[in-house]
């Protein structure tokens, strides 16, 4: 399935995901809401339980893909130009062929939280051991020298 030109990787009966246009590490996917929901805190009860199905989803999709294969087959049968460059940037970073080991999962709810699209998506970052020199703080660190709590 494709949604506005994205290949759907995983789908529910309110959710859908697909891998992220400007990945922040390979298999960085967005889980999305079919209907239009500015705020996590619109959901429905029946959507927040189904959005942590979506993610687990998504992290088994992360880690068990093999991306080589996947951003292989993206540049065979590419979406648009822009694909074929991400996935050959993408086949050169050293992370791909390295184990997933843990996840970042972050929502930028409202443009003061950086989102620059005005849809829920919750991302499902990948990372790895030694991605970063310390990652102790994670998320902390998205206002400079706000992350180091120790």
């Amino acid at each position: 399935m494709q949604a506005d030109g994205k290949v759907v990787i995983l789908e529910s009966e309110s959710f859908f995901g697909h891998f992220d246009r400007f990945p922040v590490t390979p298999g960085h996917l967005e889980v999305i809401p079919k209907r239009h929901i500015a705020s996590l805190f619109d959901l429905t009860r029946k959507e927040e339980i189904e959005i942590i199905a979506a993610l687990r989803r998504g992290v088994e999709v992360t880690r068990s893909t093999d991306l080589r294969v996947l951003y292989r087959g993206y540049i065979e049968n590419p979406l648009n130009e822009s694909s074929v460059r991400f996935c050959k940037d993408a086949l050169r970073d050293l992370e791909l062929n390295r184990q997933r080991e843990g996840e970042n999962i972050g929502i930028n709810n409202g443009t003061a939280a950086g989102r620059t699209v005005d849809h829920l998506h919750i991302h499902i970052i990948p990372r790895y051991v030694g991605d970063v020199p310390d990652p102790a703080g994670g998320i902390r660190h998205i206002i400079p020298g706000k992350g180091n709590y120790k």
